[in-house]
């Protein structure tokens, strides 16, 4: 899976718990911070949640604690892939 494929995937899972925000992730960056894309805790775990069942895994709590940003996100549904 490529880089821009995992970034539908991510834009995908946030449009899942957010659908009125949909238009607000239509342009992810990998810079981006998570805590810009305004999600509560719920929300934001909800999208993990949609990632993983996307990618078929499970992220480590630990790992999901180290994200920051949409790229190590990314990086993290990347590494579940390999």
């Amino acid at each position: 899976m490529n880089d821009q494929q995992i970034l539908g995937l991510i834009r995908d899972a946030l449009t899942a718990v957010a659908p009125k925000r949909k238009a607000d992730f239509a342009s992810l960056a990998p810079a981006q911070t998570i805590e810009s894309l305004g999600l509560d805790s719920i929300a934001t775990m909800e999208m993990v949640g949609q990632l993983e069942e996307a990618s078929k895994t499970t992220f480590a709590d630990e790992d999901l604690a180290k994200v920051q940003t949409v790229g190590d996100l990314a990086n993290l549904v990347s590494r579940a892939q390999s």
